[in-house]
């Protein structure tokens, strides 16, 4: 009896899941085999927040770009031309002073006094003869100018801009890195919820599995009046109450894939086969102190999220001098080549351009500006100091996490090593019960009792072995040692 009923129950546990697994890939083709490492890529690759934080580090690179640039010489180019439609001045020197033309039939004492009498206005003639070739009296203007200008000083924000430019870049350097780690976590508690979910509907099912199983025994015993009608009522009533216990399972299923799918960008639905075994029994040493954790502590606090607030306020100290550099002057070498034609007829010729160049500087000093400065270095004090106290909780904080995730480990770990047995004894004792029922020792109570320990026993272990996982990853994103990726077992045939 006991080992027609121990095959019973492995028939029907095998044909509900190779029922479950057969129409998977019968019904879905498309169905993707994702082993852990395969999600973590594909949520690095291709995660929105993996993506800002690209964009942050292009935002930081380009700031420091534009910060380095005010140390560099600018050189500039401008062109253009004006057509001067009307001018006072050209309408004054052509009202009032025409050119001397004289008369050279008269004689020679009418060309005297002619003579004589141009002489008064003969300078401001020639002087707007003059002006007719330059940009006032001339309709057609061309100018073409090159400009260099250098800053040397400028109190000491040129350098310090460059330098708190550079900080903030590495900071959105260790950021993204920062994230790589957070979304890996994140992808990893996501694995472990779904397959412990997966696990979940499993052992859910095959408790399921064991009472129908049972119910199809009594049911025989009852046909042949070898079991009373209160048995069968029993054994319905204990197959039935597993039902919700399935369907909840299922709908935890779903909403882990979901969690899963979602964070490697796989659109909502889509069927997937975790094949990464990491709640498999031999996924993990059941031994309560088979990792160790000494220096943890201070290999987190080099972490490169706690650098990445060293750098910020690097950054910040420098904003100080940068903000108090406008009690202070500023300096601007400038130099500009330029040439210039006053063409009769629109286009010049190549001689009608005259050249003009200028060299000098430009000392600018503001010597009362409202406090305005005052209040920006006093702005920049406080934001230093604000990021001084978030490194030093971001360190209290990242101390605290490593030493609960340590705790968590030790836990986990000596609950899966008690976990491991437990179910062991509780098998061999569901065992003995559904042989005891057999050989009408018992009763359906104790056999439902046994069951029931043995899906609690099971669940427990799958349990433990999530949580060893999880506190695993979970040191491995606080320190960066790989304490989860040298635990992760091999992909297996699932």
């Amino acid at each position: 009896m006991k080992s027609l009923a121990a095959a019973m129950i492995l028939g029907l546990a095998l044909a509900a899941l190779g029922g479950l697994t057969g129409q998977s890939s019968a019904a879905e083709p498309d169905t993707l085999r994702l082993s852990l490492p395969e999600c973590e890529h594909m949520a690095l690759e291709q995660g929105e927040e993996m993506k800002q934080a690209q964009e942050d580090y292009a935002t930081a690179r380009a700031a420091y770009v534009q910060a380095r640039s005010q140390a560099l010489p600018q050189l500039n180019l401008s062109t253009g031309y004006t057509r001067q439609i009307d001018s006072a001045f050209r309408r004054s020197t052509e009202g009032g002073f025409s050119p001397f033309e004289p008369d050279t039939l008269a004689s020679l004492e009418a060309r005297v006094r002619a003579l004589e009498d141009a002489l008064p206005t003969s300078g401001l003639a020639g002087l707007a003869g003059l002006f007719s070739s330059t940009s006032f009296g001339s309709k057609n203007t061309w100018t073409a100018t090159l400009s260099l200008s250098q800053k040397v000083f400028e109190g000491s924000s040129i350098w310090n801009s460059i330098a708190a430019s550079k900080h903030a870049m590495r900071a959105a350097e260790l950021i993204h890195k920062d994230r790589e780690a957070e979304t890996t976590l994140q992808v990893r508690e996501a694995y472990l919820d779904a397959l412990l979910a997966e696990r979940g509907v499993q052992i859910a099912e095959f408790a399921l599995a064991q009472a129908d199983n049972q119910l199809k025994r009594v049911s025989l015993r009852r046909e042949v009046e070898d079991a009373s009608e209160f048995e069968l009522l029993q054994a319905q009533v204990q197959r039935d109450n597993l039902i919700p216990a399935v369907l909840q399972a299922q709908s935890i299923q779903e909403v882990a894939a979901l969690e899963l799918a979602r964070l490697i960008n796989l659109p909502a639905g889509t069927p997937m086969v975790l094949t990464t075994p990491m709640l498999d029994d031999a996924a993990v040493p059941v031994e309560p102190a088979f990792v160790d954790t000494t220096g943890l502590v201070a290999l987190a606090l080099e972490a490169s999220g706690v650098t990445a607030l060293e750098e910020v306020l690097e950054a910040r100290k420098l904003a100080i001098g940068i903000a108090a550099s406008g009690k202070w002057p500023s300096l601007v070498l400038f130099a500009d080549y330029s040439r210039q034609a006053f063409p009769s007829d629109l286009l010049p010729a190549a001689d009608d351009w005259l050249k003009d160049v200028r060299a000098g500087f430009v000392l600018n000093w503001n010597l009362f500006d409202g406090l305005r400065t005052r209040g920006l270095v006093q702005e920049s004090k406080a934001r230093t100091a604000q990021a001084k106290y978030s490194l030093q909780q971001t360190r209290e904080l990242i101390g605290q996490g490593v030493r609960r995730s340590q705790w968590d480990l030790h836990r986990a770990a000596a609950d899966l090593h008690a976990r491991a047995q437990t179910v062991s004894l509780a098998r061999r004792a569901y065992e003995l019960a559904s042989l005891r029922y057999d050989e009408g020792a018992s009763d359906l109570l104790e056999v439902s009792d046994a069951r029931i320990a043995l899906q609690l026993a099971q669940m427990f272990e799958a349990q433990a072995r999530h949580d060893t996982f999880v506190a695993l990853a979970r040191l491995e994103r606080l320190t960066g040692r790989p304490l989860l990726s040298a635990a992760i077992p091999a992909e297996g045939n699932r």
